[in-house]
């Protein structure tokens, strides 16, 4: 996979949908859905399925478990919490739900200034700010981790153990 077509571009979104996360990047245009509706998406995209984490100076900003852990504590064996509810208020909401709206407002925009792929299939990606972005695959069977997408081409390419 070629991920050097990133280096340059901008990181300006980050979410989720369920614990699936996804990044933004690049300039928006409007893109037509098979069922005709016009949306604004991004050069590119990239939808992680795997374990993650963004880490600043030796600290973890945001990782994927995140999704899981309520932001109160208090809510950790509470049966009632559910992790898949959006746009509850901080204390209610997950982990993920405050630290990536933290993220988003304290470093967002940001420059991709490197890219790493291994042998594992790892994606290792540099940003400004001292910003540092890694997957780390974590079974030893064929499923997707992640899939990028390339709206220059309309290609998606799936990221899996071959």
């Amino acid at each position: 996979m070629d991920f050097e077509k990133l280096k340059g571009n901008i990181l300006h979104e980050i979410g989720r949908a369920g614990d699936m996360m996804w990044i933004s990047i690049g300039n928006p245009h409007i893109a037509e859905s098979h069922n005709g509706k016009k949306r604004e998406i991004r050069d590119f995209g990239i939808h992680f399925q795997c374990q993650w984490r963004f880490v600043k100076a030796g600290k973890i900003l945001l990782a994927s478990h995140d999704i899981y852990d309520p932001y109160d504590r208090d809510l950790m064996f509470d049966d009632n919490w559910d992790w898949d509810v959006f746009g509850r208020e901080k204390m209610l909401g997950s982990v993920y739900d405050e630290h990536s709206r933290l993220l988003r407002d304290e470093y967002l925009p940001l420059k991709i200034e490197n890219v790493y792929y291994t042998s594992t299939h790892d994606l290792h990606i540099d940003f400004d700010k001292d910003i540092h972005f890694c997957t780390f695959i974590t079974c030893s069977t064929e499923r997707e981790y992640y899939r990028f997408l390339d709206s220059e081409t309309s290609k998606h390419t799936v990221i899996f153990k071959e």
